[in-house]
């Protein structure tokens, strides 16, 4: 067991990376942000370290203090003509660089900036993509608060004196991924409706409080989903191997994990049959290991609202805000399919998530789906990318009897054991999802007739299914055939599993 080192937060990493930019100096900077006022907060404090004076300039007020000049080449006029070295804040300028003429100023005022220690830097929510600041603008993307700048929020509207019974630690951990004034105005509303809540007498969550606030982040987001938490792992049937690698795995966000030197598990990539549970493995993973669940839309990142990098770079920011958490990216191959877009959107999309996937330091767990494995790109497959590939095969005889058992019980429906036998032979080739189309197909027999459920309702309606192994058995052979030396089944052979429980 080892000792790790303590966490480098990316609050502290952008502070860093700004000093060492203002010292060299650079003369251009963008720092990328919807906070305003707290960038403005850092660059001051940074300044006053070096001694350097402040300006903040923006399109309403112009610095100031007799530099009042709210057009922007104006401003760059008065830049140039103070005497001492300064930092210059601009806010919200992205627009005004549409205009050649302010972009061909800007350059001649940042040749005069290197010149006389100034730096020019320009605070935003919109990037700058001009092609000729590319080697003189240097972009920064101011991270999200970290758990000291949130704890420091937190306790500022809860006083201990007063709220001495509340889960600290989960409160600051469950805010995290908001912005600094998000933060603030969560814990405001959360403490108004708990001081609300204990005056009428009732109970209040306040855990779930803060993550109401966090799915309102997310669900302003184009291309991320916020997926409730609703079935645990039993909903899963079969899968035993693959179930058995998340239970062993169940812990590895936690502290004590940390602390044993364990890195953070980087995900999974689930291939296989249609309908046999790869999605619902995916959406069980956040419950099982009680982590927030994200849904990744990859047909929202290729919808022309922005360019499909920008709308993926914001995705993945807010997943690492939100981080420990677990991301899912379902049916993969439709945005990465090798041919699949010849403008070369998806392979610069690609791109950006493998180096995330790489470089990333936050805890998010990726499990990633895919049913047409031949369309992935290879480099998608190359071992790092994930922790392990796992193979979803049709479900096997004892797979089947459990999967249909699942589906009786969640309906509050039963049957004796020889029939859920019988239909378990019966449904050879079947896969999960026509397995629960049996039983509910069964159920509207026996509803229109207005009884319970029955076992012929059951072999009637088994019957009448068409599995889809039937119209794509080449294709299925062909998926198996790949996976036999490339990947990890997810269910283990019944012979192996009788070996081990008469053990």
């Amino acid at each position: 067991m080892t000792d790790t080192a303590t966490d480098y937060s990316p609050h502290l990493r952008f502070m860093n990376e700004l000093r060492a930019l203002l010292r060299a100096p650079y003369a251009l900077i963008h720092i990328e942000t919807h906070e305003e006022t707290r960038a403005v907060d850092l660059i001051k404090r940074l300044a006053v370290r070096d001694d350097r004076p402040v300006w903040e300039w923006s399109i309403t007020s112009g610095f100031g203090d007799g530099y009042a000049d709210t057009d922007f080449a104006g401003a760059l006029a008065q830049v140039e003509s103070i005497d001492e070295p300064g930092l210059f804040v601009f806010k919200d300028v992205a627009h005004l660089l549409d205009d050649p003429v302010v972009r061909r100023s800007l350059r001649e005022t940042e040749a005069h900036c290197a010149a006389s220690s100034k730096t020019l830097i320009f605070i935003g929510a919109t990037p700058i993509p001009h092609p000729e600041f590319e080697k003189d603008l240097t972009p920064l993307s101011l991270p999200l608060p970290d758990r000291t700048i949130i704890g420091r929020q937190y306790e500022a509207i809860f006083d201990t004196k007063k709220f001495p019974d509340l889960p600290h630690e989960s409160l600051v951990g469950g805010a995290m991924g908001l912005t600094q004034r998000e933060a603030h105005r969560a814990f405001v509303r959360v403490r108004h409706q708990l001081i609300e809540a204990k005056k009428r007498g009732e109970e209040f969550d306040v855990e779930e409080a803060i993550l109401h606030e966090k799915q309102r982040l997310v669900g302003r987001s184009k291309v991320l989903e916020f997926h409730p938490l609703a079935n645990g792992l039993d909903s899963v049937g079969g899968l035993d191997a693959l179930k058995d690698w998340l239970q062993k795995r169940s812990k590895a966000f936690s502290d004590e994990a940390r602390q044993y030197g364990l890195p953070a598990p980087k995900g999974l990539l689930l291939i296989g049959v249609q309908g046999c549970g790869k999605s619902l493995t995916a959406k069980v993973v956040g419950r099982h290991w009680g982590l927030p669940l994200l849904r990744l839309d990859m047909g929202r990142v290729f919808d022309g609202q922005r360019s499909p990098e920008e709308a993926l770079r914001a995705a993945l920011k807010t997943c690492d805000a939100l981080a420990p958490c677990v991301l899912w990216m379902d049916e993969i191959e439709k945005g990465f399919a090798t041919g699949s877009r010849d403008d070369g959107r998806a392979s610069r999309v690609l791109g950006s998530l493998l180096t995330w996937q790489q470089e990333k330091e936050t805890p998010v767990f990726v499990v990633a789906t895919a049913n047409d494995v031949t369309a992935l790109p290879p480099e998608l497959l190359r071992k790092g990318r994930f922790d392990e590939i796992f193979f979803v095969d049709l479900p096997q005889p004892h797979e089947r009897r459990e999967i249909l058992r699942i589906h009786l019980q969640m309906r509050d429906l039963s049957v004796d054991d020889e029939v859920l036998d019988e239909l378990a032979q019966q449904c050879e080739y079947f896969s999960g999802a026509e397995l629960e189309q049996v039983v509910v197909s069964a159920m509207y027999a026996a509803f229109a007739e207005e009884r319970s459920i029955d076992r012929d309702d059951l072999v009637y309606a088994a019957r009448d299914t068409v599995p889809l192994y039937r119209t794509y058995e080449e294709m299925i052979k062909g998926l198996r055939e790949w996976a036999h030396e490339r990947a990890r089944p997810a269910s283990r052979q019944r012979r192996v599993i009788d070996f081990f429980d008469r053990g």
